[in-house]
C-alpha cells in the first residue's frame, strides 16, 4: 500500500513539475506577473523534491549528465560570492546572485530533472514547448497589430505585452527555431498552422527595429537552412515570401526609412565599451560586482547602463575571471549538443535538439549586441539547456540499451 501511495504521489509530482516547467516557458516573458512566476518556480522544485523523496526516479550520474558543467556552474556560483569583496555595492550583488543567478542553475537542473521521467522524451517536449511557442506566436499577432496602429518606422517598436521591444526582441529570437523544428514535427492541421505563424513571428521582429535582432534571427535561419533545407527549401521559401508580404502591408505608410538602419544608438554604446574596458583594466581579476545595474553605478551620468555585450559585461561584473567560467560553461553545453546531434540517429529527438541549439546560439548572438541575460532570458536560456541535455542523457541511454542489447544477443548466438 504504501508502494501504491508512493507511486502515485511520484506521478502527480512528475506531471506538476512538468506543467510548471512548461507555464514558466510560456508566462516568463509577460509583463506584470512576476508572482505568478514565482509560484510556479516553487512549484516545479517542490515537485522535484517530492519525486526525489518518493525514491521511485533516481537521478542519473551526479544530479545531471554533464559533470564537467556541474562543476563550473558551482564554481561560477561560488566566484560570484567572491567577488563581493570588490562589489562596488555587495547587498545589490548579493541579491543578484541569490536570487537571479542561483535560479538559473535551478531552473536548469530541473528542467533536466523534470522532464527525463517521461518516456520518449521527445514526445513529451514536444508539448512542453508548445505553450512557449503559443505564447509567442499570440504576441507577434498582437505586435503586428500595436504597428498598424501607429505605422511610424523607429517611432513606434512592437512589444507585444513583455514591456519592452528590447525584451520582446528576445522572446522572438528564442522562439523562432522552436516554431520552425515544431512545425517540421507537428502533423495535420497543427504543422500547417504553426508553418504559417513563422511569417507572423519574423514580421513582429522586423517592427521591433531591433537590429541586433535581425541578425539573430539570420544565424538562426542559416544553422537551420544548414541542417533542413534540402527537404523544407519550398516551406521557407514560402515563408519568406510570406513574411516580406505582411512587412510590406504594415509599413508602407510609414515614410520614415532613412532612419531604419541608423538612429544614433552607436555612440552611447561605444561609450559604455570604453567605460567597459575602464572597469575591467582596474578590476581585471573580480570585476565590480554580479548584477546588470553595477555598471551604471559606477558611471551613473552616462547614458547606457551596462555594455552591450554578453561576454564584456560578465567581465565586468565578475573579472575576466568570471568571464572565462562563463565561457568553458557555454563551450560545454555546445560541445554536448553538437556531439549528441552528430550522433543521434532518431529523427524528432534530432530536429528537438536542433531546435534548441538553434535557439540558444541566436540567444547569444543577440547578446554579442546588447545583454539581456538577467531576469527571465536567462531562465529561459537554462530552461532550454536542461531540456536539451534531456535529449543528449535520453539519446546516450539509448545507444547504450542499443549496445548492451546487441552484446546480449551475440552472447545469446554463441
Amino acid at each position: 500500500m504504501d508502494s501504491e501511495i508512493k507511486n502515485r504521489t511520484s506521478r502527480y509530482a512528475e506531471r506538476t513539475g512538468q506543467f510548471s516547467i512548461a507555464a514558466l516557458l510560456a508566462l516568463l516573458p509577460f509583463h506584470g506577473i512576476t508572482t505568478l512566476n514565482e509560484i510556479l518556480f516553487f512549484l516545479s522544485l517542490s515537485a522535484f523534491i517530492i519525486i526525489v523523496l518518493s525514491n521511485i526516479a533516481p537521478l542519473p550520474g551526479r544530479f545531471a549528465p554533464s559533470k564537467t558543467l556541474n562543476i563550473l556552474i558551482a564554481l561560477s556560483f561560488v566566484w560570484g560570492i567572491i567577488t563581493l569583496v570588490n562589489a562596488i555595492d555587495p547587498n545589490y550583488s548579493l541579491h543578484e546572485i541569490t536570487h537571479k543567478m542561483s535560479k538559473h542553475y535551478i531552473l536548469y537542473f530541473l528542467a533536466f530533472q523534470l522532464v527525463r521521467l517521461s518516456q520518449p522524451v521527445h514526445t513529451k517536449m514536444k508539448w512542453l514547448l508548445l505553450p512557449f511557442i503559443i505564447s509567442a506566436v499570440l504576441m507577434s499577432i498582437y505586435a503586428c497589430y500595436q504597428f498598424s496602429l501607429f505605422p511610424a518606422m523607429m517611432e513606434n517598436r512592437v512589444t507585444g505585452l513583455t514591456g519592452r521591444f528590447y525584451r520582446f526582441t528576445v522572446l522572438l529570437v528564442l522562439s523562432f527555431p522552436l516554431v520552425v523544428v515544431s512545425g517540421i514535427l507537428w502533423r495535420g492541421w497543427a504543422k500547417w498552422v504553426l508553418l504559417l505563424s513563422i511569417p507572423v513571428i519574423l514580421t513582429a521582429l522586423f517592427f521591433t527595429f531591433t537590429r541586433a535582432g535581425w541578425i539573430a534571427v539570420m544565424v538562426e535561419g542559416f544553422i537551420l537552412a544548414a541542417l533542413f533545407v534540402k527537404k523544407y527549401r519550398k516551406i521557407l521559401f514560402i515563408g519568406v515570401i510570406l513574411a516580406t508580404l505582411l512587412i510590406s502591408v504594415l509599413a508602407y505608410r510609414s515614410a520614415d526609412y532613412k532612419i531604419l538602419l541608423v538612429h544614433g544608438s552607436e555612440k552611447p554604446r561605444m561609450e559604455a565599451f570604453f567605460y567597459s574596458m575602464e572597469i575591467i583594466r582596474d578590476n581585471p581579476v573580480m570585476g565590480i560586482g554580479y548584477g546588470k545595474k553595477t555598471f551604471s553605478r559606477r558611471y551613473p551620468q552616462i547614458y547606457v547602463k551596462h555594455a552591450h555585450n554578453i561576454f564584456l559585461n560578465t567581465a565586468v561584473e565578475l573579472g575576466i575571471t568570471g568571464c572565462i567560467i562563463f565561457m568553458a560553461m557555454l563551450f560545454i553545453i555546445f560541445k554536448n549538443f553538437i556531439s549528441s546531434l552528430r550522433r543521434e540517429s532518431a529523427f524528432e529527438q534530432k530536429v528537438l535538439l536542433a531546435g534548441i541549439l538553434t535557439s540558444i546560439t541566436g540567444f547569444l548572438v543577440l547578446n554579442l549586441f546588447d545583454y539581456m541575460y538577467h531576469g527571465w532570458p536567462g531562465q529561459i536560456f537554462w530552461i532550454l539547456t536542461g531540456m536539451g541535455f534531456t535529449l543528449t542523457y535520453s539519446g546516450r541511454a539509448d545507444a547504450n540499451r542499443a549496445i548492451h542489447d546487441k552484446k546480449s544477443e551475440n552472447g545469446i548466438q554463441m
